[in-house]
């Protein structure tokens, strides 16, 4: 696969919180996918950041990057990583799973995770960072319960 151009098609690109891979069968359950991250102040540090991807038609060792910018690409990324997917027939379905713990996001906006196959956008899912307000603390003579005392 290295040089000779041609690059695998992406089926899927999901962010989520978690990805659980059942022991028995093989199965992975995505569970809280999302696009939106709400935050009190930036700089932000989340968690955990799940990433599924699913590909198909790959020929051999196909070198994958996954990348994490900003929009506009003005500043490092946040988080890239490297790794060779090994496709036995250009039939054959690819799932890659990663998770990222502690990532920073410096400011909000929009980000993006994108997928390449030799320097190759081969696709892209925006995760939008949004200030959030505080919420006020109610008074303790409030009640809990409207309309209740």
């Amino acid at each position: 696969m290295p040089g000779t151009g041609l690059v695998p098609d992406i089926l899927s690109l999901s962010v989520c919180d978690q990805i659980i891979t059942d022991r028995i069968t093989g199965k992975q359950s995505l569970i809280g996918m999302f696009s939106t991250i709400h935050a009190v102040r930036f700089p932000v540090t989340h968690p955990q950041l799940c990433v599924h991807l699913s590909m198909t038609d790959g020929r051999g060792k196909t070198p994958i990057t996954i990348s994490m910018v900003d929009s506009d690409d003005a500043r490092p990324p946040i988080v890239r990583g490297q790794g060779i997917v090994d496709f036995k027939n250009p039939r054959a379905i690819a799932n890659l799973s990663l998770q990222f713990h502690g990532l920073v996001f410096p400011q909000p906006g929009e980000y993006r995770v994108q997928i390449l196959c030799e320097d190759t956008l081969l696709r892209e899912a925006r995760l939008q960072l949004i200030q959030a307000k505080r919420r006020p603390r109610p008074a303790k003579d409030t009640p809990d319960v409207p309309g209740g005392e």
